[in-house]
């Protein structure tokens, strides 16, 4: 399952799941109209008995969810209702088979279906059938809930059937195993008639009976099958299974102890079992968990005998244990990657069950860990209502702040940069839900002098959201209004900013103002009165409607003189009489002035691109902040180059100018350098003078990674190595991992998963200055901002390596799939070119050099006391990549759109490969006649002559080794699977074959020498092998490769003649 129904609770454990669905073309309001009046059958009491039969109406129901029927029966579809339309007898046929087909869809769950047909009349709609209704119309319907109650009395008649089939005892019967879609897999060739087996079987059997019974209303029969299954599934370490059981144990209990329901809403539920008062205190949290009579169940259910009573107390779980037990099955639910969905419906439910019961700190536990489940791959629109609910979680249990802040997450989930079309009013609309959590009204009433509730530098956070929200909503007249509520509220916790105008600029004074009168009011000649610098005041006009609201009024000016200058207020005219109106004057303002610094003069940059402007701005950046935003599409690993235009349209020259970048999306890991420049030019020109302008070249490369990480996981996770651990802390899973989904990474299936754009998104900073205002330490900043959408160009499924006939070489076979849709070419240094069609994956081999890691340079020793461990490893992980990627110099081109670009194994090396890849710490060489020995070289000699035999080892580690024994055993190898080492009459040794190497210390050397005496012709082999008694052999094997010895006799006499 993929999808969670957040609205679970415990209770429905005990309904059938009836799906309603229209077929054909139904109006959708007609639809929902019927659907309401069926859903309001919610129970139904069954004929001749006591019981209840409870039913929960989807209206839509994933069929993948319904292959986990088996799993927990109230995830099974059972019935289904299909509402129609048909207007005239030859449209039926269609009709009918529209429906069978709608049938097939969940026939293999289908316990009983029905069809109501509005609109037809006639011979066709006077027949009498029991799976079809007919009405008029939709107004004439009015036995539509007697319908649907006979529909569920059927319902029930199938599933009481199933109940008592499997609720028998049959021993002489092979039990069937039930299964979860993920593990039918697994079981195959398994051994059917072991006990294990058969107990794994028995179990599951026994709680999918107790689901039967919770659902047919038989409470007491479903605990005592629960807790039966428990104790069989706990004997056989089947944890999924047991999870289950235990939440159906749980379910049955709070059914029991909470008749009234746990999610909000009325159900009518008749508990048909009677408690004693002292039931709690017999049954106390720890006790034994089964306490039951297996003899006390019937086909009908229990037996009515005196200890019935007992027995009940002792099945139901106390309030204490449905807690204790939820959190069991939680956790082995967090043990199954498959079973996400499963763990965090179970988290909802407790969560419901803990608000009942007013223990409000472990509820948040268990929401807690439902917030660490890790779903996979979520859409936009579902991570807003996985973040909607738990803020109502959060609020169902009183933690009011907590939910505000979930709130407020869905509320910025609504403008991810992922969304093309931001929803900048649903964001607003779950701004304003948040206000009451963070304790804030929007009534100024509600905010008195001298007390202040809540964190004001949160309300004051939320409070400019709000009028971000609502200006990018389009109503700059509501963001006023927040903005004018914030300085009125807020403002003895702003801080007094430190204003600076520039001496010669134009500088601005914006004024909220408003007309109180009816009519309209011409206002001329509004300026600023200031004091303290020479100040030239550009006077304004301005017409106010009758009666406006807030109004904005920007009033400008130039300083001539720096200094410092005091805005006292404004003089306005109007109807002819001019008045000075000083802030002093005015409520809420806190001084009589408002004091600003005139800088010296500065210059005045101005920028032009090469690439085109973009509507994207960078996040969490505004317009305001940035002069431009340019966007560019590019495949992954491609390069392109940006030509940006300075040109000084000031009256200062440009003494200095500084370029710094920030990459703003932290959501993808980005390799290598992003934004590349060279300001050598730039700085050449310096200093810039008015109307001149020097342009500048940046290079953007981008190298995302776009491995298919889950299919790379799983296939590392068979060879044995974790590389899915992530630290979460969570108190219900210290232990678990992330559930990486195993999906397909070829064909159509691979192509819609893979074929995504990814965003990357940067600024560029510069940072200039000159003149007078350069000399006292100022400065400007313009910043532009980069949008780069990326697509995926090939990405590497799978990474291994094999050993070469070398040592110090293997081969690196990359699986190279092409996500695009297009004909592409991958090629690297000394290696055949790959041609990829579209979706298509192959395999290239490379023969590369093994790398000396160990060469590269290593921080200082006080980076590594201050820098964080995981930041170190990820630099060296990185330097390690670098070297790699330029040795291999794979690279690729689309030749139909003439595209081309590098590709990088960065974000695929584990540290199986990189070991692999790396030179060993021992280096040895083995020289024969003085010529080294290696890969394929055959070392050629007379018969009877001395053959010199000389090992070296280079100690390349950190630490000592030694002292080492290594024996040279000659053999002859037939090439047909046999050896011969029975060579005593054809090779011996001058001196012992036994070479001793002494304790070697790191970066020195040691050489052992030999001989040999080969006495016939042929191809040898020398096997150079270690005394197991060495000190050596704690160390890796992979620090005692040797090379092959390959050595071939002549004859003299035949070696002359030829």
């Amino acid at each position: 399952m993929s999808v969670p129904d957040y609205m679970q609770c415990a209770e429905d454990h005990q309904s059938v799941l009836v799906v309603v669905q229209p077929v054909g073309n139904v109006p959708e309001d007609q639809f929902f109209k019927i659907y309401k009046r069926i859903a309001s059958v919610s129970h139904v009491s069954i004929r001749d008995s006591q019981r209840l039969l409870y039913i929960r109406y989807r209206h839509h129901y994933l069929p993948d969810n319904n292959e986990w029927g088996d799993f927990q029966t109230h995830r099974k579809v059972v019935g289904l209702v299909a509402v129609t339309t048909c207007g005239s007898p030859k449209d039926w046929p269609l009709t009918a088979e529209h429906f069978h087909g709608q049938k097939e869809v969940y026939g293999s769950t289908l316990y009983d279906s029905r069809l109501l047909v509005f609109g037809l009349q006639g011979e066709i709609a006077e027949q009498q059938r029991t799976d079809v209704a007919f009405y008029p119309s939709f107004e004439d319907c009015s036995d539509v809930e007697k319908r649907v109650e006979d529909f569920v009395e059927s319902i029930f008649i199938v599933l009481e059937s199933k109940r008592l089939d499997r609720a028998i005892d049959k021993s002489g019967d092979k039990i069937p195993l039930l299964c979860v879609p993920f593990e039918k897999k697994d079981f195959v060739g398994l051994d059917t008639d072991s006990r294990h087996y058969k107990k794994r079987c028995q179990g599951r059997m026994r709680k999918h009976v107790g689901d039967l019974c919770l659902q047919a209303g038989m409470l007491q029969d479903a605990l005592v099958h629960y807790h039966m299954a428990v104790e069989l599934l706990r004997g056989v370490n089947d944890f999924l299974w047991l999870g289950a059981a235990l939440e159906g144990l749980c379910s049955a209990s709070v059914i029991i102890h909470y008749p009234g329901g746990t999610a909000g809403r009325t159900l009518m539920h008749k508990a048909n079992i009677s408690q004693p008062a002292d039931a709690g205190k017999r049954h106390r949290p720890g006790a034994q968990e089964v306490l039951i009579d297996p003899g006390a169940l019937t086909a009908n259910g229990i037996s009515a005998d005196t200890s019935a009573e007992i027995g009940r107390a002792k099945n139901c779980l106390s309030p204490e244990d449905i807690i204790e037990k939820y959190k069991e099955a939680i956790s082995y639910y967090g043990k199954y990657k498959n079973a996400g969905v499963i763990e965090l419906e179970a988290c909802v439910k407790a969560v419901r069950v803990l608000a009942i019961q007013k223990r409000a700190r472990e509820a948040s536990e268990f929401l807690q860990n439902a917030v660490y489940i890790n779903l996979g791959q979520l859409s936009e629109e579902e991570k807003i209502q996985r973040y909607s609910i738990l803020s109502e979680l959060y609020e169902l249990i009183g933690f009011r702040r907590k939910s505000a802040f979930f709130k407020r997450v869905a509320a910025m989930q609504c403008v991810a940069p992922t969304i093309p079309e931001p929803g900048w009013r649903a964001c607003y609309k779950l701004l304003l839900e948040t206000l009451p959590g963070y304790s804030l009204s929007l009534d100024p009433k509600d905010f008195s002098k001298g007390t202040h509730r809540g964190w004001a530098a949160v309300q004051m956070r939320l409070l400019h959201e709000l009028v971000y929200a609502s200006r990018r909503m389009g109503n700059p007249g509501l963001s006023v209004r927040h903005l004018s509520f914030l300085l009125q509220t807020m403002l003895d916790f702003l801080s007094d900013q430190d204003f600076q105008w520039v001496q010669g600029d134009v500088c601005e004074v914006q004024l909220m103002v408003y007309n109180p009168m009816p009519y309209e009011l011409r206002v001329e000649n509004v300026g600023l009165l200031t004091s303290g610098v020479e100040f030239e005041s550009l006077p304004a006009a301005l017409s106010l409607p009758a009666e406006s609201g807030l109004y904005p009024v920007t009033l400008v000016g130039v300083p001539r003189t720096s200094g410092n200058i005091t805005v006292n207020g404004y003089h306005t005219s109007v109807f002819g009489v001019t008045s000075d109106c000083l802030l002093e004057g005015l409520l809420g303002v806190k001084t009589d002035g408002c004091l600003v610094e005139v800088i010296p003069s500065l210059p005045r940059l101005q920028l032009s691109t090469s690439l085109p402007r973009s509507a994207h701005t960078p996040q969490p950046m505004s317009k305001e902040e940035l002069s431009s935003t340019v966007s560019v599409q590019l495949f992954n690993g491609e390069g392109q180059q940006m030509t940006i235009t300075l040109e000084n349209i000031g009256c200062k020259d440009i003494e200095s100018l500084e370029l710094t970048s920030k990459i703003v999306t932290t959501k993808e890991k980005v390799f290598g350098e992003f934004l590349r420049w060279d300001l050598e030019k730039v700085s050449s020109h310096m200093p810039l003078k008015p109307g001149q302008a020097v342009t500048l070249t940046v290079d953007i490369n981008v190298k995302l990674d776009f491995s298919g990480q889950e299919n790379l996981l799983q296939d590392l996770n068979d060879d044995g190595i974790s590389v899915t651990g992530l630290p979460i802390s969570s108190p219900l899973r210290q232990v678990l991992k992330p559930r990486p989904e195993s999906k397909p990474v070829s064909g159509e299936s691979g192509k819609g998963e893979y074929s995504h754009i990814k965003t990357l998104e940067a600024v560029l900073n510069f940072k200039y200055s000159g003149g007078a205002g350069k000399v006292e330490g100022y400065y400007r900043e313009l910043s532009v901002g980069v949008h780069v959408d990326v697509e995926p160009s090939v990405f590497f499924t799978r990474v291994s390596t094999l050993p070469a006939t070398s040592t110090r070489q293997c081969h690196l076979l990359l699986d190279i799939f092409n996500p695009t849709e297009h004909e592409l070419t991958v090629s690297a240094k000394n290696n055949q070119d790959l041609v990829l069609h579209a979706s298509e994956c192959q395999r290239m081999a490379i023969q590369v050099d093994k790398f000396d890691f160990e060469s590269l340079s290593l921080p200082d020793q006080e980076t590594i006391y201050f820098t964080n461990p995981k930041q170190l490893e990820e630099e060296r992980q990185h330097a390690q990549g670098c070297q790699i990627n330029s040795k291999l110099g794979i690279c690729w081109s689309i030749p139909s759109l003439r595209r081309h670009g590098e590709a990088s194994v960065e974000g695929v090396l584990n540290q199986l490969v990189l070991e692999h890849l790396q030179l060993a710490p021992l280096q040895w060489d083995v020289l024969v006649n003085g010529k080294p020995c290696d890969c394929d070289v055959i070392a050629d000699c007379q018969v009877g002559d001395a053959v010199s035999l000389e090992i070296k080892l280079t100690n390349r580690s950190k630490n000592s080794v030694g002292p080492l024994a290594l024996t040279v055993v000659p053999y002859q190898d037939y090439q047909n699977g046999v050896q011969n080492y029975d060579l005593g009459e054809a090779v011996t040794f001058i001196g012992s074959n036994t070479f001793c190497i002494d304790t070697v210390k790191p970066k020195e050397k040691s050489i052992c020498v030999g001989a040999l005496l080969f006495l016939y012709t042929g191809d040898f082999y020398l096997n150079i092998k270690f005394q197991d008694d060495s000190a050596g052999r704690e160390l890796p094997l992979a620090w005692f490769t040797l090379p092959s010895v390959h050595i071939r006799t002549l004859d003299t006499l035949l070696q002359a003649v030829a």
